[in-house]
């Protein structure tokens, strides 16, 4: 009796640590994906609808911030929205999330990226204990904050959820600067 007690504590344990080092093993296959700039393969790891909606989220609640507006009441939301499609989809071209996701910079959209701006590094994620301490799991999300090194305002959110058997990104949220530079090109969009 003793002796199943102890093997179903085992199975359960390894089954735990299984489960939770999943979601880093779909950063690490991100990672590499990303490295070889590979589109085709880029595609198979982002959910583009959802990454859309993570983006257009930041921007507008950034703009909102900068502006004064309220965007949460229907119509001025409605018609931000439709200001920031056009700047989102120019984002989520293929060629663009590529980018996005290699040097952390929209460069289609707001052309070189400045120094000051940190790029996601995928070569040195950090070691396990760094990136542990830096996510948050849930039981089909997981996000991890990026570069570890960098203070909170600088890093990226790198968000994943699973997708049948595959972590997919669904959310890249920005650094404050980097936010604040895409709400200040939707408000010069907005202008012409």
């Amino acid at each position: 009796m003793m002796r199943k007690i102890v093997a179903a504590i085992l199975v359960i344990a390894v089954l735990f640590v299984a489960w939770s080092a999943w979601p880093f093993f779909g950063l690490y296959a991100l990672a590499r994906t990303v490295q070889s700039g590979d589109i085709a393969r880029i595609e198979e790891r982002v959910n583009y609808p959802a990454l859309g909606r993570s983006l257009r989220s930041q921007v507008l609640a950034t703009y909102a911030r900068q502006t004064g507006l309220p965007l949460d009441r229907g119509l001025i939301g409605n018609l931000a929205s439709a200001v920031a499609d056009p700047l989102i989809a120019k984002i989520l071209s293929r060629v663009a999330v590529a980018q996005f996701l290699q040097n952390g910079w929209p460069t289609p959209v707001l052309g070189d990226r400045p120094p000051t701006i940190p790029a996601p590094n995928w070569n040195a994620l950090g070691d396990v204990w760094q990136l542990y301490a830096n996510a948050q799991y849930g039981l089909r999300d997981f996000s991890v904050r990026l570069p570890v090194n960098e203070p909170r305002a600088r890093q990226y959110r790198v968000n994943l959820t699973l997708d049948g058997l595959t972590w997919k990104l669904t959310g890249f949220e920005l650094p404050d600067e980097l936010a604040d530079r895409l709400a200040r090109e939707l408000v010069k969009q907005r202008a012409s």
